[in-house]
């Protein structure tokens, strides 16, 4: 059986694998001219941790990336806690740390991972679906040309947030723990990812700034002026020419996820969701390693298609419930009015830890489905 997987990012790469693995040829199609990943850091959820080790790089990944046992939390712009995650407690529960790590060095385990018959074609601009192939995989982002053609009525929908990434090198005091600090409209979230330095992020009201890096480091630092340490060495520390900015999104309706019996989209061409939750790559691994699952075994285009029923009926609840509390969780967070962000803080410090606890391991859960080894083993 032969796959087409359009689109070289995380989504696309961990598909290449698991199919790859189970025995399928694999052609890889990226536009770029070569196989490079933009980004700042990332955030590992277990889920997608465990989805990491059934496609054969979990060790790889640990030794990149950053357990975070300490856990984080949600802090006011003074420091005060309003909530704090025990991070070793949810690995102990769900098998697995939360790994902090730059998305370069994810991106560079997955292609070193790739098995060694998929061929990768880079600097290919896909404009329609290709004919060959038994399966097709569009994972080519939010953007997606490949979903515009196949459901034209899901859009990309703007949240009215943006927000700036970036990576500071140097020493910086993060004993308290990384996480996010919410101010009124405004965040700020840190994580340490290794060797690479410390991994900062903002999300703030819109527009997009097109000013130039320099100058939307500066209005940062103005903005969070008088919030904890070490955000203002954060931004200090920060090269303008890392900084990265773009508007927060999501689809909206989400699409189907399979199409005409031998086509699926994976990761953001299917399900692009804000960062509010952490699990937008995460939710591409599963993707990946369920669709393997569900198809890997096919040896007929019949088998393909109901290999394709499958998977959508095991991804696209999940992913749907996600990109709506995403979004909600950005709407709270993101409060601007002082009375709205001033309750917000009240309900925060009110839940109960084990609750907040709960919500986050109820949606870190998620285990590879039980005969994902024995496809790839064939």
């Amino acid at each position: 059986m032969q796959a087409t997987v359009v689109g070289g990012g995380i989504g696309g790469l961990a598909t290449a694998i698991g199919l790859g693995r189970a025995g399928w040829r694999v052609t890889l199609l990226e536009r770029q001219p070569a196989l490079v990943a933009a980004g700042a850091g990332l955030l590992i959820w277990p889920n997608a941790v465990h989805a990491l080790r059934a496609l054969g790089v979990g060790d790889e990944v640990a030794g990149a990336g950053v357990p975070n046992l300490s856990g984080g939390g949600i802090r006011r712009r003074d420091g005060r806690w309003l909530f704090r995650m025990d991070g070793a407690a949810l690995a102990r529960e769900l098998g697995a740390p939360p790994i902090t790590m730059h998305r370069a060095d994810l991106h560079e385990i997955l292609v070193a991972a790739l098995p060694a018959g998929v061929d990768v074609r880079t600097g290919v601009e896909i404009t329609t679906v290709p004919d060959e192939g038994d399966l097709v995989i569009a994972a080519d982002g939010i953007h997606s040309v490949l979903r515009q053609q196949l459901a034209p009525r899901a859009t990309v929908r703007d949240s009215g947030q943006v927000a700036w990434r970036a990576i500071a090198t140097g020493e910086f005091d993060l004993r308290a723990g990384g996480g996010e600090t919410i101010g009124r409209g405004w965040r700020f979230g840190v994580a340490p990812v290794g060797s690479r330095g410390v991994y900062w992020y903002v999300a703030a009201p819109g527009p997009l700034r097109t000013t130039s890096p320099a100058e939307q480091l500066a209005e940062l630092r103005e903005q969070l002026v008088g919030w904890h340490a070490p955000i203002a060495e954060l931004l200090a520390a920060t090269d303008p020419a890392g900084l990265l900015h773009h508007r927060l999104a999501d689809l909206d309706p989400l699409p189907p996820m399979r199409f005409h019996g031998r086509i699926a989209l994976v990761g953001d061409a299917a399900h692009a969701m804000t960062p509010n939750l952490g699990q937008g790559a995460a939710q591409a691994l599963e993707d990946a390693v369920t669709l393997t699952a569900e198809v890997g075994p096919a040896a007929t285009l019949g088998e393909v298609a109901a290999g394709l029923a499958r998977y959508e009926a095991a991804r696209r609840p999940r992913v749907a419930a996600l990109v709506r509390n995403s979004r909600r969780a950005g709407e709270v967070f993101g409060a601007r009015g002082r009375v709205t962000a001033g309750l917000r803080d009240l309900v925060l410090r009110a839940i109960p830890a084990r609750v907040m606890q709960a919500n986050a391991a109820r949606t870190a859960s998620w285990r590879p489905p039980a005969q994902f080894d024995d496809v790839v083993a064939r």
